[in-house]
């Protein structure tokens, strides 16, 4: 019976597979993610998915039956890729820098299992922000729900309320985008529907 690993220690991640049904364990790979000069953004996060399912898979034996599932998920905006703000002056940076236009979320999925095989899909979601007052900005801030979230706002939560569109998958810009997650663990034998 293969078992998932949701290589990540995201809850964000966890409730979304949950969403689907799935049952899995949760392993937190510890990588290095400094981007490289010159690095585009779809270049390193490709590489930080692949390089945490690498690290996950080298913990397991040979003979072990598991899929695991590896993501990463990064906002970009005019091409400078926004992450985890360092503080509540860096938050409030990102946010007025999103106000009033659009940015995308990049999420890189790679999944594999110990018969070395992998699979990689890179989705992109384009989000539209209204624009923002210094005022609704700095009550964010204060919130602190933004402070462990890639470009300082979280679409599932109070941040909802500065997104006046969104082009793609909505899962993406959460941290995983489903159904693409969901139809490469098809082709490694995981199924959300046919084995319920």
């Amino acid at each position: 019976m293969l078992s998932l690993v949701l290589g990540s220690g995201s809850p964000r991640r966890a409730e979304l597979l949950t969403q689907v049904g799935l049952q899995f364990q949760i392993e937190s790979p510890a990588i290095d993610e400094t981007i490289q000069p010159q690095e585009n953004p779809i270049s390193y996060v490709e590489r930080m998915s692949t390089t945490k399912l690498a690290a996950i898979l080298e913990k397991h034996g040979a003979n072990e039956q598991i899929v695991v599932l590896c993501a990463d998920t990064i906002v970009v905006h005019n091409d400078v890729i926004l992450g985890k703000p360092a503080s509540d002056t860096e938050s409030v940076e990102m946010l007025k820098a999103l106000s009033g236009g659009s940015h995308r979320v990049l999420t890189s999925v790679s999944v594999g299992d110990m018969s070395g095989l992998t699979k990689s899909s890179c989705i992109e979601t384009v989000v539209e922000f209204r624009t923002l007052t210094e005022a609704e900005i700095g009550a964010y801030c204060l919130l602190g729900e933004g402070r462990d979230k890639a470009g300082s706002y979280a679409i599932q939560g109070l941040g909802a309320i500065f997104v006046s569109a969104i082009h793609g998958s909505y899962s993406n810009v959460v941290g995983l985008p489903l159904m693409e997650s969901v139809s490469i663990l098809n082709e490694f034998g995981i199924n959300t529907l046919i084995d319920k």
